[in-house]
């Protein structure tokens, strides 16, 4: 299994010093969520435009992948999107993974008014349908020169994509959970990234995947498949226990439930659990380790070292 690391902070020079130790420890790579707001203090909290940031880590690396996870489709058109992901795939030397998803904050649909005319945030049906436009105008745009799509959202005649993307093919990766995501993920991708923390959930999700796969003649080895959860780690149990103690507050589940079912305990419980994911095709793993809880780099470090290593 590959291990990306998230690295959002408030600012680039700490995104930065924690890609550089990302690359330096032989993480898989590094990701940040694709937002324009942030979620503390009601939003008013230090956010730097994901685009341009992870365009700068990966003009400041050079060997590690950089990503999303996962592009707000709603922010950018689908056509000038494949442009934008050609161009920073060619910059880079083909280091780009693009995973994308529908979006669901009503608070940037209305505060940034994305769909226009202040019609705010469409219907999860309407994303949804976005979203599978979008997977198939990357798809062509992604290989090909010149592209002509007509569908309800958006009409391309001959949109051209030069040059094209250093990787061929260009992978696409679907974040979401759904039964509908699951279907178009099946037809329009080449996997998906599982919005969900809870590892039996998450497994349950990849048989129904499979179940979609299998219906229009393909199997899990067709997909790469992955996952993005925290993880709580802990020297001893007076330190897991603290962890358990504060996430069964947030999450009004009991402490039993949370130790069993997410990525919380000690190294070998950890390790066991992300074997029962690799075991069950998740092919990589965007972690965002918890330990020290202010120092983001030791918990890297100390992640690469106690758990990684030790798979």
């Amino acid at each position: 299994m590959d291990f990306g690391a998230y690295i959002r902070k408030p600012t680039f020079s700490e995104m930065i010093d924690q890609s550089k130790l990302a690359e330096e420890l032989g993480y898989y790579g590094v990701f940040i969520n694709d937002h324009v707001i942030g979620f503390a203090d009601e939003g008013f909290e230090s956010y730097l435009e994901a685009w341009t940031v992870m365009t700068g880590i990966g003009l400041l690396t050079s060997k590690i992948r950089i990503g999303h996870i996962v592009l707000f489709n709603s922010l950018r058109n689908p056509a000038f999107l494949a442009k934008s992901v050609s161009t920073l795939d060619s910059m880079i030397g083909g280091r780009y993974d693009l995973l994308i998803g529908a979006g669901w904050n009503s608070q940037e649909y209305e505060g940034y008014d994305l769909m226009e005319n202040g019609s705010g945030m469409p219907s999860a049906k309407e994303r949804v349908d976005r979203l599978e436009e979008s997977l198939q105008i990357l798809r062509m745009m992604l290989s090909q020169e010149s592209t002509d799509f007509n569908g309800k959202f958006w009409t391309l005649k001959g949109a051209i994509n030069l040059p094209q993307p250093i990787q061929k093919p260009m992978k696409i990766i679907v974040g979401g959970q759904g039964a509908r995501m699951m279907r178009i993920s099946a037809l329009h991708a080449d996997g998906m990234n599982l919005s969900e923390r809870h590892i039996p959930t998450m497994l349950s999700l990849i048989r129904k995947f499979e179940k979609e796969a299998n219906l229009i003649g393909k199997s899990l080895e067709d997909y790469t498949m992955s996952g993005f959860a925290g993880v709580y780690l802990g020297r001893n149990e007076v330190e897991i226990n603290d962890h358990l103690n504060q996430l069964s507050k947030r999450m009004k589940l009991s402490r039993s439930e949370i130790r069993e079912g997410y990525l919380i305990g000690t190294n070998e419980e950890i390790i066991e659990k992300l074997r029962l994911l690799e075991d069950n095709h998740i092919k990589m793993m965007v972690i965002a380790p918890v330990l020290h809880k202010t120092n983001v780099n030791r918990d890297l470090q100390y992640f690469n070292d106690e758990i990684i290593n030790q798979i």
